[in-house]
């Protein structure tokens, strides 16, 4: 038979018959070759061109019964490739033939490609169910007929009381008797066909159980007989009568089953906790069937239900947990507590191991939260929301780990590393001197450079690799114990330990997040004012959280939730547009302010050597260089989003719930936002009252301290200790090296290599603008920016550069995202909504813009910087 006389290829063109034609597959089988067997997967399709095949079908290892026999034409095993079970039959080539073989991958191509395959299967589909219900019914006619007869038998109480049994949900013997003032076991005795109807032995079990498949026919003949009214009445008084004997269980079945779920769950959460073990499975059962929505949400129930869950269905019961927790504002702070510790061990009874570890960490901020707040009455809904976004973050963090590590887990990098640093310090304990050095310079540039190979490879963590550096130092004869620990004295690491302290007080407070929505809710509601709104919201929150990912990490998020309120899709020009600029002016504009980021302090540190720079002072002079940067990148992210028109205009109800999520302003929140004002405020005057700036902090620190904001639990736990050892190490490091004269001789080398840069101040910051990209393809974070500080600075002073213009363009400049793994402000940011904001693609097209206003800003700023002095 050729392809047009198929049923299946009716209607197709020629040229796509001849298309079709050469995808199919084209086989010859042997008459009595078996094509598939009963139960065996459904992965092809057989359409026979000529030959027969015969269907066979067998039951509990039966002879075969033979079910039809197919010809030229027709369709062979399609129903196990649509409905994806298992062979319903055998099929067997009952003489020779060819037929076309049509695996899951064409038929899904096909299906997919024409309408005219589609059709064919939809019509298929419903001749099959037409044929099958016609079976149905006509099977069902004859057994109703048989049962009708068998009734026409009985006596006319035993027959109600049988059809009676079909409607009550829950049957007892005793509620039987009761009802139809008869004994059961004479009823039984007396009309075999009776026993026959219930399951099991009806004498001996504790309810009575009509056989599977008579219920739903003796339901129908007694709507017929009796009607729904009476039917009813029987139900109501089989309730009444269990509840005069307060059999609840029975109560809350009958109930469950009338689908009177409100009281069914009421009765369930008053009594279940009493039920034996097998009352609790039966009840299990039924509960099993209540609607998600209303179980979900049920908190007394829940407190039941998942510990038997726990022990016996721990799969169910965490799907219902978590149905439940998308509905966490319905909950108070405490019954969530339980809910994610449930959830926790829920995913490790089901083998869910990362899973449990996230509800575990849920747990944890959701119980930081609560301790926190212990004095002060908790708002539901902010409790659950600031517990989601320390989680995200936590999630973000994670993710940023693994993605900005370019060899992390490959064996041989890490032990090609692990020998590379270990050759470097042996070298430069046994080598003599070379270039100047003296011979502890000569020992602290081999451990240097160990460090930096296994800060590239992270073989082990950087605080780690820090603290041996310091070891070594000791050991090694380079530095004294009281030199090699110095930087842990300074006064720039005590003004990290307060920065970190406010920082975390205000992440926990939520205020952050506060004070982002309301400067977005006061601009106008298009696209552009809510682009306009962002940059504000970036810019106010800038100076009060000292942390780069965590702004973004609220940022980007919240950029997102009103691209989606607009209607535009994930990673669509919108999104990606507001995506983008919540990144830009939440993350990286911190450069520009000296509380912008903890790594400003820390690299001031490392570069002042005794000079200082106030808080008004840093913001005066990179002024003029942020109005560039920020120009240069809005203006570039407002012409890609020109022709940018919403889907609909946000209307505040989303803006609105979120801050009706957080609530009212607590005590934290308060305390959080006028001790940052105040912190902010005298470090501007510091011109003015001369208090160093880590005094000023100390005394934000101790407010919060006071007033029960900054618990034992945040210092603990909201402060970076393993970053903080890191950074005492880095301050050590500036020291050392100025003590062993490490830097003059490295300016020397420098100065000599870079003498056609040295010339021009503008090509020089030029330049350390290239070498500092350069160094983040390798190294990247605080690591590049201690280097690049301790190398460039020194040489920046000796031709008449401030120590403050070298840190701030390196810190400009170790921040780009030319390649994802390069800055982790960008990674965080777009973690933050697991990638659904903008695409690498996207950020890839910013990130060229971005390292051109970069060298705009400090090209620029010249003229302004030599008015200032900073530039000679």
């Amino acid at each position: 038979m050729k392809l047009t006389g198929i049923d299946m290829f009716k209607g197709l063109s020629n040229m796509e018959l001849a298309k079709l034609l050469g995808m199919l597959e084209k086989q010859a089988f042997a008459a009595g070759t078996r094509l598939f067997r009963q139960g065996d997967p459904g992965d092809q399709m057989f359409i026979i061109e000529h030959g027969t095949i015969e269907l066979f079908s067998s039951a509990d290892d039966q002879v075969r019964r033979s079910l039809a026999v197919l010809g030229a034409g027709e369709v062979v095993g399609e129903m196990a490739l649509l409905t994806g079970e298992t062979r319903s039959a055998e099929a067997v080539a009952a003489e020779d033939c060819v037929l076309y073989v049509i695996d899951s991958k064409m038929f899904d191509r096909l299906v997919a490609e024409n309408t005219i395959f589609s059709a064919y299967f939809i019509k298929l589909l419903s001749q099959r169910l037409i044929a099958t219900n016609g079976r149905l019914q006509a099977a069902k006619k004859t057994e109703s007929e048989r049962i009708v007869s068998e009734l026409g038998q009985l006596r006319e109480r035993t027959t109600r009381f049988l059809l009676w049994c079909a409607h009550v949900p829950l049957v007892s013997k005793e509620l039987a008797e009761h009802t139809f003032h008869f004994s059961l076991e004479n009823e039984f005795a007396e009309n075999p066909f009776l026993q026959q109807c219930f399951q099991d032995n009806p004498m001996t079990s504790e309810w009575l159980t009509l056989a599977s498949g008579l219920k739903p026919v003796l339901n129908d003949i007694s709507k017929e007989r009796y009607g729904y009214e009476e039917m009813t009445a029987w139900v109501d008084k089989a309730i009444s009568w269990y509840v005069a004997r307060e059999n609840w269980v029975a109560f809350i079945i009958v109930q469950g089953d009338k689908g009177n779920w409100p009281v069914a769950l009421d009765t369930y959460a008053r009594v279940g906790g009493k039920a034996t073990d097998h009352q609790r499975a039966e009840l299990f059962r039924l509960i099993n069937r209540c609607p998600r929505e209303l179980l979900a949400v049920n908190y007394p129930v829940l407190k039941i239900y998942i510990p038997y869950c726990e022990k016996n269905a721990p799969e169910i019961g965490l799907s219902v947990v978590e149905e439940a927790l998308s509905y966490g504002s319905a909950f108070q702070p405490q019954d969530l507590l339980f809910l994610y510790e449930r959830a926790t061990e829920l995913c490790r009874l089901a083998g869910k191991k990362n899973q449990a570890l996230e509800y575990l960490r849920l747990a944890d901020a959701l119980a930081s939260t609560l301790t926190a707040v212990k004095d002060e009455a908790l708002n539901t809904d902010r409790a659950y929301g600031l517990a989601k976004q320390k989680l995200a973050r936590k999630r973000s963090e994670l993710l940023v780990q693994g993605a900005g590590r370019l060899l992390k887990g490959n064996r041989t990098a890490e032990s090609a590393a692990v020998i590379a640093a270990l050759l470097c310090i042996v070298l430069s304990f046994v080598l003599n001197p070379i270039g100047g050095l003296s011979e502890a310079g000569m020992r602290f540039i081999g451990i240097a450079l160990a460090a930096v190979i296994m800060w590239i490879v992270p073989v082990i963590p950087d605080y780690v690799v820090a603290l041996g550096m310091l070891m070594l130092w000791v050991l090694g004869g380079v530095a004294a114990p009281e030199t090699a620990m110095s930087g842990f004295a300074s006064s720039s690491w005590l003004f990290m330990i307060f920065i970190m302290a406010i920082s975390a007080v205000i992440t926990k407070s939520g205020i952050s997040y506060r004070f982002a929505l309301h400067a977005l809710k006061r601009f106008p509601a298009h696209y552009r004012g809510q682009l306009w709104g962002i940059v504000a919201g970036g810019l106010l929150l800038n100076p009060m959280l000292p942390s780069s990912s965590a702004k973004v990490s609220l940022g980007v998020p919240m950029a997102q939730t009103l691209a989606e309120s607009l209607g535009y899709d994930e990673k669509s020009k919108g999104a990606s547009g507001l995506g983008l600029v919540a990144m830009i002016f939440f993350g990286f504009t911190a450069p520009f302010v000296m509380t912008g980021s903890y790594t400003n302090v820390m690299a001031l540190g490392l570069a002042m050597n005794g000079k200082t720079v106030s808080w008004l002072q840093w913001f005066l002079y990179a002024l003029p260089a942020f109005v560039i940067f920020g120009g240069v990148l809005l203006a570039v992210l407002l012409y890609m989003s020109r022709r940018i028109e919403p889907a609909k205009r946000v209307t505040g109800e989303v803006l609105n719930e979120q801050l009706r999520l957080l609530g009212p302003l607590t005590k934290d929140e308060r305390v959080s936002l006028w001790t940052t004002i105040g912190c902010i405020g005298l470090m501007v005057l510091q011109p003015l009252h001369g208090i160093d700036s880590t005094w000023i902090m100390l005394l934000g620190f101790a407010v919060f301290v006071v007033s029960g904001v900054l618990d034992k639990q945040t210092i603990s736990t909201g402060i970076d200790w393993t970053f903080l050892l890191f950074l005492g190490a880095a301050f050590s490091f500036a020291g050392v090296a100025g003590q062993l004269g490490i830097a003059e001789l490295l300016s020397a080398f420098l100065g000599e290599h870079m003498s056609v840069f040295v010339e021009s101040p503008a090509l020089f910051l030029a330049a350390v603008i290239a070498v500092s990209f350069i160094v983040t393809l390798v190294i990247r974070d605080d690591p590049a920016v201690i280097l690049l500080v301790t190398a460039i600075v020194p040489l920046g002073e000796t031709i008449g550069i401030h120590p403050w213009v070298l840190v701030f363009i390196i810190l400009l400049a170790t921040d780009p995202f030319f390649f994802t793994y390069q800055s982790p402000t960008y990674l965080t940011a777009y973690y933050s909504t697991e990638g659904k904001s903008f695409s690498h693609r996207q950020a890839q097209k910013v990130a060229l813009w971005y390292g051109l206003a970069v060298l705009l800003a400090a090209v620029l700023c010249v003229p302004y910087w030599k008015w200032l002095h900073l530039i000679s």
